[in-house]
């Protein structure tokens, strides 16, 4: 074999080898990043849940303030903390010994 064609075998066997490891780098990276997108999808579904759970909460202080702010739950304050009556209401006490 004359000089020139053991270069370009030479040649030929390092491009290969550079190749070979250029795609397996490729692979590794491809490989980590899928990693990591699963571990970030796992926390986009475990953040969507908390907002889940957390708008539920919201809507139930919602309601809890309506209910609060309405006149039927002052009412009731009044009687149970106060000891508020109507006018027009009679009141019956046990008489104890």
């Amino acid at each position: 074999m004359s000089r020139r064609k053991k270069q370009k075998k030479h040649l030929i066997g390092w491009n290969t080898l550079f190749l070979a490891i250029f795609f397996g780098m490729i692979a590794f990276k491809t490989y980590d990043l899928q990693k990591i997108n699963r571990g970030l999808e796992k926390q986009i579904a475990e953040y969507r849940e908390k907002i889940r759970m957390e708008q539920e909460e919201q809507e139930r202080l919602l309601k809890e303030k309506e209910y609060i702010q309405s006149d039927m739950y002052i009412e009731k304050v009044a009687r149970e903390k106060l000891g508020l009556v109507k006018e027009d209401e009679i009141v019956f006490m046990e008489k104890t010994e």
